[in-house]
């Protein structure tokens, strides 16, 4: 075999070899089986990105494929931080390019109850990639409990928008069993009180009673207070006053603790609200029966319930039942 026959030999199997192994990058695919999701920090060097990929178990195989693709994506010198769900088998150059490109799959975030902000902030700041959050007492109101879809990336002050924009369309939609906006509602039932304000008493419901029945009627008491000047003494603003909320007995001593939230030695509303409340609380408040009562007091029964009056006497008397059957349980 001549040199120049040689040659051509080994040009052939090289450019054999290189499109094979182009072949093979352009066909390598991830070896999860299921979805797996990925977080990506900023910043994300190379090397941290494929040790997450490795500990997903996406490129068991394929390190020299996603090294060359990464390569000619820029990975190796930038990488867009984020969430990223892979499917299952994704093929690497796809990989590659929502990696580069910044291509995120939003993360579903449930925002339950919170009573403070630094509750709120707490929470944020394990779920979201910022560790900055510090939504503000007078922002809380605009936090409304539900699961969202958003970017793991969401800065604060995104996040406080998008809040702002489900706090307007939540008053914009119907309350529960009605076809009429909340923000209507509210301006016909009660045009005293603001959004805000209304946010602010359904927490104090909320944080009353988890007996969806009795809400509406617990809602009218505290009305009924307010339109008579009576300060609202509500208990759960004591718990909030004291910061000990597993309190199961408010005493004396508790009534007296300062802070404008207690509503025993301040009266109308607490500033803020003292918890984020549900959409049943609030359309509870919307849904209030004309009644009576200005007063309530939990059932001696202990089961959740509640026993209304209109008159202190009577009031007294529930009271005095109540406070016999906690004794007998050994509650002080």
């Amino acid at each position: 075999m001549t040199l120049r026959h040689t040659l051509i030999l080994l040009a052939t199997s090289a450019a054999l070899a290189l499109s094979a192994a182009a072949v093979f990058t352009l066909t390598a695919r991830t070896t999860n089986p299921t979805p797996e999701r990925i977080y990506l920090p900023s910043p994300t060097s190379y090397q941290a990105l494929t040790d997450s990929l490795h500990a997903h178990h996406l490129i068991d195989r394929h390190q020299a494929a996603l090294s060359l693709l990464a390569r000619t994506a820029g990975l190796h010198s930038h990488i867009a931080p984020g969430s990223y769900l892979v499917a299952p088998r994704t093929p690497l150059p796809a990989l590659a390019r929502t990696l580069a490109r910044g291509q995120q799959t939003p993360i579903r975030l449930t925002l339950g109850k919170f009573r403070t902000p630094d509750q709120l902030n707490h929470y944020l700041n394990l779920h979201l990639m910022a560790d900055s959050f510090a939504i503000p007492l007078d922002s809380l109101h605009l936090i409304r409990p539900d699961t969202y879809e958003l970017y793991w990336t969401t800065a604060p002050e995104v996040f406080l928008r998008r809040m702002h924009r489900e706090y307007d369309r939540f008053w914009s939609r119907p309350a529960a069993g009605t076809s009429t906006p909340r923000a209507d509602l509210l301006k016909s039932l009660h045009p005293a009180l603001t959004a805000e304000q209304a946010i602010i008493l359904a927490s104090i419901i909320e944080e009353e009673t988890n007996n969806a029945q009795e809400k509406p009627l617990i809602a009218s008491v505290y009305l009924n207070r307010l339109s008579h000047g009576i300060p609202l003494q509500a208990d759960p603003t004591v718990k909030y006053a004291v910061g000990d909320f597993t309190l199961r007995r408010i005493l004396a001593a508790h009534l007296h603790t300062p802070s404008p939230f207690n509503t025993y030695l301040h009266p109308g509303l607490p500033p803020a609200p003292i918890c984020t409340p549900s959409a049943s609380s609030v359309d509870a408040l919307l849904a209030a029966p004309a009644t009576p009562y200005l007063y309530f007091c939990a059932s001696p029964a202990m089961d959740g319930t509640h026993r209304f009056a209109a008159t202190l006497t009577q009031h007294q008397h529930n009271a005095a039942l109540f406070h016999a059957a906690l004794n007998r349980r050994g509650i002080h």
